[in-house]
């Protein structure tokens, strides 16, 4: 098997179980000490201390409405996020529709809630094959749970619990911790059937158990895990390698394309925020031949053009970063060095950006119309010139999908223009102008596609991609106008407003502080161009408690003097 088996896990003794507990306690399974009139948990929290009222109740239940049940539901596991004095979510989750897929996945009350949400709120985001396979989940044990694991975990970190009072929202809130245990739980129970299936087992339900390791794979994303999502890289490929040849070529197809797509998020995360030195050396993230080749659903096309701008991120960044030193003490890079030889001359890194330009019209001359932004393009001419119209126009998509992969592949240009690129490698013309002028144009058209986007989709719907707010940052980092990136903060703060949490991969607080910097500098007439970790942390630690994988207090900023045109690293502490 791709796995070993996991050490046994020490068994508790000696518990106390208690009857007097707190209902606060027992919503956030800790023990109570049972304190008058306020325990100790409630006081340090500032809670209302309330005793447990049994009773009973008869009523009579004549076939409830879904919404009926849906409140129900979502009021008898309610928690401190929930109450009164805590912002209401933005999205409406809960919705018990009938559905078999509901009662598939039917044995408990708290297994029917979280299948429900799994289909109102996890399905959207992710590829539509999932909602086939799930119908499998009542027969397989370790579907299910694998399911229930990813949706709790969704649901702790859309619902989060308060703290306490404070203006800051990196101490203000943190993961839900009921939905976030029982996550675990169910977690850890998938991962104990999967390690005793046997090679027949595996063999057999092929598909199941490389759909299950997928959604292993977007757990461990969710929470910023890189270590474990790393160890489900290694056995999906160990997989693939071995029983490639018993999956049919469409279901494979998909879940390559699901598999790639958090693959690509984990890396683009992973990208921010490094040290220096793991930054230029990240590695390319190289897509299946099956996969670069007859794109022909949106989802396989997603993960084409994530591809394209992975790389060409790649590339731009490697180069850029080549005019700053390295840190020559940083020896706590995990990422092993991918440069041989000769450095790559900047000549070098401009055919390989061409070469992404090149697939990267291969990619848009196949966009059906029915994606295309009908603002700019219409069905009667595809006109790319039109991209630079000068208006600040918000930009329309007939789904919400279709313009975020747009909003990739206009990104991807940002990282292929090579005007700034070109002033770095040669400070004679740093004065010439407008050497931005490309870059600034695609940026303010991917702040067009963001405006024209429904904020809300992006918080459901971009909670298994690369969302709007990791690619702001990316293109803030390539543009000189201070404009645009006020325009950009403006829009992170309207997102902040409505769910102090997360967008994409990114947390949307952390992303916030540091665009507030970047803008400060600009102001004082300075360009930034990247911003890294002082020292690696290889990532952080997965996000239990907060929504950040890393604790981020300074960062170095890489820019330029726009007076004098030199090249600086500033340590900057960032206000979060």
């Amino acid at each position: 098997m791709m796995y070993g088996p996991v050490p046994p896990r020490p068994k508790k003794t000696s518990i106390v179980r208690s009857r007097n507990g707190c209902k606060g306690c027992r919503e956030r399974r800790t023990k109570c000490d049972e304190q008058k009139p306020s325990c100790g948990t409630c006081t340090r929290l500032g809670k209302c201390c309330e005793p447990v009222r049994r009773g009973f109740k008869f009523c009579e239940v004549a076939g409830p409405t879904s919404g009926e049940t849906s409140t129900r539901l979502e009021d008898r596991i309610s928690t401190p996020a929930t109450s009164e004095d805590s912002d209401q979510p933005i999205v409406d989750l809960v919705r018990i529709p009938s559905l078999d897929l509901v009662n598939s996945l039917h044995h408990t009350e708290r297994d029917v809630f979280y299948s429900t949400y799994w289909e109102d709120a996890c399905l959207p985001a992710l590829h539509p094959m999932f909602g086939s396979i799930s119908f499998s989940a009542g027969e397989q044990s370790m579907l299910k749970d694998t399911i229930l694991a990813l949706s709790s975990c969704n649901i702790s970190r859309i619902k989060p619990d308060r703290r306490g009072p404070s203006t800051r929202p990196v101490a203000a809130f943190s993961p839900n911790l009921v939905h976030q245990t029982r996550s675990q739980l169910y977690y850890s129970s998938a991962i104990k059937r999967f390690i005793s299936l046997n090679r027949s087992d595996v063999r057999s339900n092929a598909v199941i158990v490389f759909t299950v390791l997928v959604l292993f794979a977007y757990i461990e994303s969710s929470m910023g895990n890189f270590q474990g999502f790393q160890c489900h890289v290694q056995g999906l490929t160990s997989f693939l390698l071995e029983l490639r040849e018993v999956m049919g070529g469409t279901m494979l197809k998909a879940l390559l394309s699901a598999w790639m797509q958090v693959r690509f998020v984990v890396w683009w995360a992973r990208a921010y925020f490094s040290s220096i030195n793991v930054y230029r050396d990240l590695p390319s993230v190289r897509l299946p031949a099956l996969l670069a080749e007859n794109f022909n659903t949106m989802q396989e096309r997603r993960v084409v053009v994530l591809g394209i701008m992975c790389e060409s991120h790649r590339l731009n960044s490697r180069e850029a970063l080549r005019h700053w030193e390295p840190d020559t003490n940083d020896n706590e890079s995990e990422i092993p060095s991918h440069q041989t030889g000769v450095r790559k001359t900047a000549d070098t890194i401009f055919l390989q950006l061409a070469e992404q330009a090149n697939k990267l019209d291969e990619w848009l001359a196949c966009l059906p119309p029915s994606e295309l932004p009908y603002s700019v393009y219409s069905k009667q001419s595809n006109s790319p010139q039109r991209v630079f119209d000068n208006t600040d126009d918000p930009i329309y998509f007939e789904s919400h999908n279709a313009a975020l992969n747009f909003a990739y592949y206009v990104v991807a240009r940002i990282m292929q223009c090579t005007g700034l690129l070109r002033g770095l490698e040669n400070p004679s013309i740093f004065h010439s102008a407008p050497i931005l002028f490309e870059e600034e144009a695609w940026v303010r058209f991917l702040l067009r596609v963001a405006k024209g986007t429904n904020i809300t989709d992006s918080i459901s719907k971009n909670s298994y991609t690369i969302g709007f707010s990791g690619l702001m940052l990316a293109a803030m980092l390539r543009c000189q106008d201070i404009s645009l990136g006020v325009d950009i903060q403006n829009w992170l703060e309207a997102l902040q407003r409505l769910q102090p949490t997360e967008e994409g991969a990114f947390p949307v607080y952390q992303t916030l502080g540091v665009v507030k910097a970047v803008n400060q500098q600009k102001m004082i007439g300075r360009d930034i161009f990247s911003v890294t970790l002082p020292s690696d942390d290889a990532g952080g630690t997965p996000k239990l408690t907060a929504y950040n994988s890393q604790t981020i207090s300074t960062l170095l900023f890489h820019g330029r003097c726009q007076s004098s045109g030199e090249l600086f690293t500033d340590c900057i502490s960032i206000d979060l």
